[in-house]
């Protein structure tokens, strides 16, 4: 009987607590380096209060994160897609997912359409990030059927959307919304159709294996509670 009780108090209560390493990088509105903020923070801030255990969190150029990551110098990366870890030295084990990554179609003002498959953009030029891959375009591109206009970042794209120098790009939705809202002269931009979707986990090292049961028990009631929600809803975002 006493030891039913004491798992009943909760998650934090019932095992010691741990100390995790955890890569961000600076990409607002999900990690935002200048006063450590964003949902990514706020998501583990919510954790760490249900399991007791201590997130370290530290910035670095992204690049760095999946090497300290298959180094062993890091246990977390957060907001990973399984499926872009094949073919990595460390792949590492995947919690439960907390998220979504959602590329979109934003527009000029005015210049909107709907795209429900790739091929709705035969013919156009298109702003994309500079050395990402758009695997849904790709065959597209490679043809030539979609002229490829690169930009060095999310932000540099809807800074060249807004005055006019692209028609259309593709940037992550958060990011989107998180700028609009926070950026008078981008309210005018129109965010379209989602370009591909990507439910997103923890990325945890193999060596904490067995911590993910627990992991995953305080994602699904975050997920359940609305923590989850309302934690994007702050910064913008609609999940």
């Amino acid at each position: 009987m006493l030891c039913y009780l004491l798992c009943c108090l909760g998650l934090a209560n019932t095992v010691a607590a741990d100390t995790f390493e955890v890569g961000f990088y600076d990409y607002p509105p999900m990690m935002i380096e200048r006063g450590n903020s964003g949902i990514y923070k706020d998501i583990f801030d919510e954790l760490g209060a249900l399991l007791g255990d201590v997130f370290n969190i530290r910035y670095y150029p992204y690049p760095r994160i999946g090497l300290l990551f298959n180094g062993g110098q890091l246990d977390i990366e957060p907001g990973v897609y399984a499926g872009w870890m094949r073919g990595q030295p460390v792949p590492g084990e995947f919690s439960a997912p907390f998220g979504k990554i959602v590329d979109v179609m934003v527009f000029a003002p005015g210049k909107s359409f709907p795209v429900k498959t790739p091929d709705d953009l035969r013919g156009k030029a298109l702003g994309l990030v500079r050395g990402y891959a758009y695997p849904d375009l790709r065959a597209l591109i490679e043809a030539g059927q979609i002229d490829r206009r690169n930009g060095l970042n999310e932000m540099q794209l809807l800074e060249m959307l807004s005055v006019a120098r692209f028609d259309q790009i593709v940037i992550n939705k958060a990011v989107a919304q998180y700028n609009i809202l926070k950026m008078p002269e981008y309210r005018k931009l129109e965010v379209g159709d989602a370009i591909s979707v990507f439910d997103v986990s923890m990325r945890v090292h193999p060596r904490n294996k067995a911590w993910l049961p627990r992991l995953d028990e305080a994602i699904l009631k975050l997920k359940r509670n609305g923590a989850i929600e309302r934690i994007y809803a702050k910064y913008g975002v609609t999940l």
